[in-house]
Formats: structure tokens, sequence, C-alpha cells
């Protein structure tokens, strides 16, 4: 068991912030065709790929399997979202409505780095609906992101769990 306010491991709290800052630099900063924008996109979807690799071998809270968001743990987490808020003081987890959130995040970011990729082929050069994808794609990561740290920042006031400490520091 995990003890109170520990953080998630290296491979975690690094991938997080690596694929964070790299998406909003993207994002915001650097110009759609450009190299920087090219290269940041490779190395985001490496690190999105060592990313789901871990998802498979990493520690247990790391785990897909841990957090999967079936039907049946959504209701539950639904019905019982303050419970599932005070085991985070004690348990360093992804509740199955978080789970969701990191899923849709890997898998739009993953659509968003591969048609990116795309673009950059002679096989989908100028094709709209390649161009289209990977604008909508970004723009729904941009969306989560909002609600994801709108979400942490409600949760960690309200419920007072320390949820970006342990995305810090060890």
């Amino acid at each position: 068991m995990q003890t109170p306010y520990q953080s998630w491991d290296i491979v975690i709290r690094l991938g997080h912030w690596l694929m964070a800052s790299l998406f909003l630099i993207n994002y915001w900063l650097l110009e759609e065709g450009e190299d920087w924008h090219e290269w940041a996109g490779y190395a985001l979807f490496c690190i999105l790929t060592f990313r789901m690799i871990w998802g498979f071998v990493g520690p247990s809270n790391a785990r897909f399997s841990d957090f999967f968001p079936t039907i049946k743990r959504l209701k539950y987490s639904i019905n019982n979202f303050n419970q599932e808020q005070k085991k985070h003081l004690t348990e360093n987890r992804h509740n199955p409505i978080a789970g969701l959130m990191v899923l849709f995040l890997l898998f739009t970011l993953l659509i968003t780095a591969v048609s990116g990729w795309m673009q950059t082929l002679d096989a989908f050069w100028g094709e709209d609906w390649v161009q289209n994808l990977h604008a909508w794609s970004a723009d729904a990561v941009m969306i989560a992101v909002a609600v994801h740290v709108s979400a942490v920042l409600i949760i960690q006031y309200r419920y007072k769990v320390p949820l970006i400490k342990r995305m810090i520091r060890r």
C-alpha cells in the first residue's frame, strides 16, 4: 500500500510534464509545418509510446488495468465521488473518472501525433481530412487539458488532496 502523499514514479512524473510541455509549446508557440513543430511532435510521440508501454509493465498504479474505466467502475465512482476523493489521501491512484481522462488524453495525443506525421508523407500530402484530423484532435487535447487542470485544482482545493505536489516531487 502506498503511504499518504507519496508521489508517482519518475516515469509517470517526467512523462507527464514532458508531454504537457511539448504539447503546449507545439500548440501555442511553434508554427505548423516548421521543423521545430515536427521535431517536438516526434519527441511527444516517443514519450507517448513509452508511456503506453509503461501502462502495461510499470508499477501497479501506472498500469491501465489499475484504473481502466469500465461502466461498473465509472458508475461506482460517480455515485461515491466524495469517498473516492478521500481515498486519494491514502492512495496514489487514478479513480475511473480520472482514468477516463488519462485514456482520452493519450488517445487524442496519439491521433494528433500520427496525423501530424501522416502530413509529411507523400501519400497524404495536402489531404484536407488529414489536416483537419490533426487540427481537431489537437483542439480536443487542448480542451481536455483545460478540463484536466480545472479538475485537479478543484479537487485539490475542495478535498485537500495534494495532486500537484505528488506530480512534482518524490
